[in-house]
Parts: structure tokens; sequence; C-alpha cells
């Protein structure tokens, strides 16, 4: 059976080059979206890949340093959201990811101080794994989704912006 017409979901992805290069950038091909915008009926939901301490550049940041990876990592998700008219209010679920279940209290301790800095209550729901991560130095990755009202449009970046045309 052939469909003549297929209707789709409304979907753009997601990106900050001011904080963090695109994966496709990179001079090794990594076939992802930093996220994804998806338009639904009242509503949109957003959908963060897993982000970690990585600079505009591509290149991991604090290594050995599971609290400052920690803080970046947040840093990151949060610019991500702001790209799309979005905050951690907006955040519904988490997955986080540590390369050392060992490193788990200092990870909590530096998400229940930005969780407070936020203001966040309820909290997202979440989930803590431990996992090998896509980088030997790199120590947490949190995946995160977020839905906003519909028409609560993306923040466009500044036209005078110069952001990193590859990442290392």
């Amino acid at each position: 059976m052939i469909i003549a017409h297929k209707t789709r979901i409304a979907k753009r992805p997601v990106e900050n080059k001011a904080v963090l290069c695109e994966a496709y950038d990179y001079p090794k091909k990594v076939s992802f979206s930093r996220g994804m915008r998806v338009e639904l009926d009242n509503a949109v939901m957003i959908f963060i890949s897993g982000t970690a301490s990585v600079n505009e550049e591509g290149r991991s940041v604090h290594a050995g340093d599971v609290g400052a990876q920690s803080r970046r990592t947040f840093r990151n998700i949060a610019a991500l959201l702001e790209s799309e008219g979005a905050d951690w209010h907006d955040v519904v679920r988490t997955t986080c990811y540590l390369a050392d279940f060992r490193n788990y209290d200092a990870f909590n301790e530096v998400r229940n101080r930005f969780y407070e800095e936020q203001e966040l209550d309820p909290l997202p729901a979440s989930t803590c794994i431990e996992a090998r991560l896509c980088r030997p130095e790199l120590m947490v990755e949190i995946e995160a989704v977020a839905i906003v009202p519909r028409g609560r449009g993306s923040v466009s970046e500044p036209e005078t912006a110069e952001y990193p045309r590859s990442c290392i």
C-alpha cells in the first residue's frame, strides 16, 4: 500500500552555538542534534540530548572535577532551553549518567544546589544511571525533557555573535 501523504508533527533542532557546538560540526561525524523541539496542539516538547561538560569549541572541560563538570552540564542545558524560550521550570524529566557512581554524592550536591538556586518546585522526575560515557574524561552527562505552552517561541541568536565554524 502506498500512502500519498504523510502527516508529521512539526519539529526542528535545538541549538545554542554560543555555549556549545553542534555534534555534526565535529571533525569526526556524529549524527545527532543537541536537542529537538516538537510542536504539539497546545504544547511544545523540548528534548535535550545527552549533554556534558563541553565548551563552545566542542572540547571537554574540567577533566577530573565532577562538581565543575556537573555545573557546566547544567549551564549547557540551561542555555539550550533558553534558546527555545524555556528554562529549568519547564523541565519535567532528566536522565543523569555518571561514569562512576562513587561520584553520586558530589554530583547530587551540585544538582541540589542548582535546583535550589532555580527555585524548582516540583523537581523534575529523574533517573540516575552509571554508564560509560562517550569520552573517557567526561564524568557526567544529562538528558532533559521540557514542556512549554505552544506559542512560547525560541530566542533568536544575536546577529553579531561569532560562533565557531567547527569543533575539535
